[in-house]
């Protein structure tokens, strides 16, 4: 008895020391807090005595004021949490993704940046009023309608003016739709859910126009930086490859504006975390962790059931890591029906109304006659796929970030890398000097974020390239036939930041083990050195595209 009390004092005294340093570091976090608020009003004040007054008239300017914070704040984390660079580097992570997606959503405010943003919304208002017609207010049409910010009097004036106006007009009716979706459209569409919770909780408790709009971009910041970090906790090596892929300017950028990419992006990180989680020994292979890593997959792929190949990538984990053979085998018959599940759901519908009408954005489509004409000259398509493909190093007929329906050639060169890496959407382009950044800290982590005791073999690697090749030529094609018209000689709508969810399973499974440099360098260099130059890549493109123009 003398030792069971004992070992339960010691046990209390641990306790109760993990208590007393939990408490300590919240303080150090608020002083922290405190003092980079003090900081972002200074740097406020004596930037805008360099400037000259801003737009509204005042030396105050939020969005450089929130800047500033964010900077400050990470910068002195960094200082005061460096510990745990070694213990849980996840931890850091999830304080950059989630200032940073934060400060993104925040700063976005009332403007239009992203893809089709008009769309997203019009869909979170079906959502919203599912039980009955939909009804538009003269503030949602502006936004369905994607109207123009002006700029004649400085952009901070002229987002003050916006976010009048739509407080303004919110209350007035513009007209009613009906809602008319069917059942399977919102299984598709589960990812605008969270989005349009917020919005039925904000209307309900009578919050202004232009703040519901920021905090559903919040939302989905939000539901992207927990996710990727419970993701980037299954892992023992590749946390910072992983952290690269989800801090890449492009998908923060995404996960913080309106759409489906932070749902997939989030949820398809977490799933392929999990898997190479389980190969390399981190994860316990049991049916809830199964579970989840195939429900997150599912689910994640549900708004773009194109990427459901991927799924094929779990078959990877092997028999002798289950309890059991049957357990092995129930697994991998689950794993086809989903992937099975998946593909019906995005092909039944289409079967029903013969492959549909396509995007009329894309000109005079027909889908059925596309398929026709690939059948009947298949030759002809593979040169027109091949030419949109290639040349490797630069593009042809337009600039590096060009997309959309444009003449495009050269959609994978390095040219073009900007339109995937560091793609601000319709905000001014990042120069390649930034994407040169992304590039280096990708092929970095891939290279050497190892700690050389995994040796996977090549079957992984060639799995997933042949995988990931595979749903690019599914993305193209799909594209081919529903966005551009029958027989031409280019492909129109294809845009890189499709391929974002391809990167982390496809570069997990690659690189030599024996250039892995974990265990080989002080620990905590290496990953506050990734994490601290994507932080900086993040923080310094957005001032130059964003939140430094606004004056």
């Amino acid at each position: 008895m003398p030792v069971l009390r004992g070992k339960h004092f010691a046990d209390d005294v641990r306790v109760g020391e993990v208590q007393r340093f939990n408490r300590q570091r919240l303080v150090v976090l608020a002083l922290v807090a405190l003092a980079s608020c003090a900081a972002g009003v200074a740097l406020c004040f004596v930037t805008a005595q360099l400037h000259g007054p801003f737009s509204s008239g005042g030396w105050f300017n939020r969005f450089w004021f929130a800047f500033f914070v964010v900077a400050c704040f990470l910068a002195g984390v960094f200082v005061t949490c460096r510990d745990w660079l070694v213990e849980e580097p996840e931890r850091l992570y999830l304080v950059v993704v989630l200032c940073v997606t934060t400060l993104f959503a925040w700063s976005m405010s009332v403007r239009t940046m992203g893809w089709d943003v008009g769309t997203h919304y019009r869909n979170i208002l079906y959502f919203a009023d599912w039980e009955g017609p939909v009804d538009y207010t003269e503030s949602d049409r502006s936004v369905v309608n994607v109207e123009p910010l002006g700029e004649d009097g400085g952009l901070l004036h002229a987002i003050d003016t916006r976010e009048e106006a739509l407080d303004a007009n919110d209350g007035a009716t513009a007209d009613t739709t009906e809602n008319n979706k069917p059942l399977v459209w919102y299984l598709t569409g589960i990812e605008y859910v969270p989005y349009a919770l917020v919005m039925k909780i904000c209307d309900a408790v009578g919050v202004s126009f232009s703040h519901t709009l920021t905090l559903m971009r919040m939302t989905g910041a939000l539901f992207y930086s927990v996710v990727t970090y419970l993701g980037m906790r299954k892992l023992r090596e590749r946390k910072m490859l992983y952290a690269v892929v989800a801090l890449l300017p492009t998908s923060v950028f995404l996960a913080a504006e309106l759409g489906y990419s932070y749902w997939l992006f989030s949820l398809c990180l977490y799933g392929f975390a999990t898997l190479a989680g389980m190969m390399q020994g981190s994860v316990e292979v049991r049916p809830t962790t199964i579970l989840a890593m195939l429900g997150a997959l599912f689910v994640g792929m549900l708004p773009r059931v194109v990427y459901f190949p991927l799924m094929f990538l779990c078959l990877l984990i092997p028999l002798e890591r289950f309890s059991s053979p049957k357990l092995g085998w129930a697994y991998r018959v689950g794993l086809v029906g989903a992937a099975v599940l998946a593909f019906s759901v995005w092909l039944v519908p289409k079967l029903l109304v013969n492959f549909g009408t396509g995007d009329v954005r894309g000109g005079e489509v027909n889908p059925s006659g596309q398929i026709a004409y690939i059948l009947s000259h298949p030759v002809e398509y593979a040169q027109t796929f091949l030419r949109f493909v290639l040349p490797p190093l630069r593009m042809e007929n337009g600039g590096a970030d060009v997309e959309g329906v444009n003449l495009v050639q050269g959609f994978l060169s390095i040219e073009a890398s900007p339109g995937l890496l560091v793609n601000y959407g319709y905000l001014p382009r990042a120069g390649m000097g930034f994407a040169a950044v992304a590039w280096v800290a990708l092929v970095w982590t891939t290279l050497t974020d190892r700690d050389g005791s995994q040796r996977m073999g090549w079957l992984p690697g060639v799995l997933s390239l042949v995988l990931c090749a595979g749903v690019f030529v599914m993305i193209v094609t799909a594209l081919y036939f529903e966005f551009t018209p029958v027989g031409l000689d280019t492909i129109h709508g294809v845009q890189r930041r499709y391929l974002l969810p391809l990167l982390f399973p496809l570069l997990a499974f690659v690189g030599p083990a024996s250039l892995g440099l974990r265990g080989r360098v002080r620990a905590g260099l290496y990953d506050g050195a990734v994490l601290s130059v994507m932080a900086c890549l993040l923080l310094t493109s957005w001032w130059t595209v964003s939140v430094g123009l606004i004056v």
